[in-house]
């Protein structure tokens, strides 16, 4: 792991369940992504996120070492974590029951999203985003069936599990690509 401190600060934000910012983008400083860390092991991530407005975002996986800073306790972080409290949200679980210290969270997130035929996106790197459903998943790789901009099946990817750098699951837009492929018999 390269940051040492931020892997420091994403335990305590973990373990005392505080909202954290997250800026994992060397070439963008003002990327960042806002919400309570489910769990942190040295290789990944989990945030539920929250978007800019205070609401719900899904869940967020991150690559550990792509971290390169964590911010706690400021102006923004105490805006969101009260725009939350007036809307009466809460930070929901997606792993149950949690996870072991040394598990792999991305694999039990995709497999999570396999037992619920939920939705994902995965960035791997070098690549742009892919969002579908999750066919397989084993130590190695992960295959699933990926949807095209209008909800429609299109293919079926695999992807070595070492080269996804982020896997969202939940979000706004994975609900509209779902609401979407729901309605397509519909549609059509």
């Amino acid at each position: 792991m390269s940051n040492k401190y931020s892997y420091y600060q994403l335990r305590i934000a973990c373990q005392q369940k505080m909202l954290a910012s997250l800026y994992c983008d060397p070439n963008d400083p003002d990327a960042f992504s806002a919400g309570y860390i489910e769990a942190v092991t040295q290789k990944h991530v989990l945030l539920w996120a929250i978007n800019v407005w205070g609401q719900s975002d899904g869940w967020c996986l991150f690559r550990t070492e792509d971290v390169l800073q964590v911010y706690m306790g400021d102006d923004f972080e105490v805006r969101l974590q009260m725009l939350l409290e007036l809307d009466g949200t809460a930070c929901t679980a997606l792993l149950n029951p949690p996870p072991e210290p040394e598990e792999d969270l991305l694999r039990r997130m995709l497999e999570t999203a396999k037992e619920q035929g939920a939705l994902v996106t995965v960035l791997p790197l070098e690549d742009e985003p892919h969002t579908g459903t999750v066919q397989q998943v084993d130590d190695l790789r992960l295959s699933i069936h990926t949807l095209d901009f209008f909800g429609a099946p299109d293919q079926v990817r695999q992807f070595p599990l070492r080269n996804i750098q982020v896997a969202t699951l939940g979000t706004q837009e994975e609900k509209m690509l779902q609401k979407l492929y729901d309605a397509r018999p519909k549609l059509l």
